[in-house]
């Protein structure tokens, strides 16, 4: 019987703390924004740390633990009650959001920078989109 190899406890803790906890929204405005106005619009990251896919209206914020992504997210909805939801509100852009809970106070900071411009919600992916946040209330 070979010799069993014990694990320490640092490198359980190691694994423990690389794995990351992603957390996913919507942002809807009826205003029109394509990734690179969005970009544009945030001031609290410095600027070599922002991309953008143009051909995929995606936008990368580098943050500390991961990037916050802003990815087209208009194809996400084709439930009648869901396109109902959009089109009583005036939605014109949508964008699914996803950063790592460890860098959520950054990532709500550029989320309210870009909303207190182009106005909208950053809404859950849940049944009626609730806790639904705005410029006012996200941070």
């Amino acid at each position: 019987m070979g010799k069993v190899k014990k694990i320490k406890k640092s490198m359980v803790v190691e694994a423990q703390k690389r794995k990351k906890n992603i957390l996913e929204f919507y942002y809807m405005t009826p205003e029109a924004a394509d990734a690179r106005e969005l970009m544009g619009l945030v001031k609290s990251v410095d600027g070599e740390k922002v991309d953008i896919w143009p051909e995929l209206n995606l936008m990368e914020v580098v943050l500390d633990s991961d990037s916050l992504i802003f990815q087209d997210g208009r194809e996400c909805f084709v439930d009648p009650l869901d396109l109902e939801f959009i089109q009583t509100r005036h939605i014109q852009t949508i964008y699914c959001v996803s950063y790592e809970e460890g860098d959520e106070a950054k990532a709500r900071r550029v989320i309210q920078e870009i909303m207190a411009v182009k106005g909208g919600f950053l809404c859950s992916d849940t049944e009626d989109f609730e806790p639904m946040y705005t410029a006012e209330n996200i941070l």
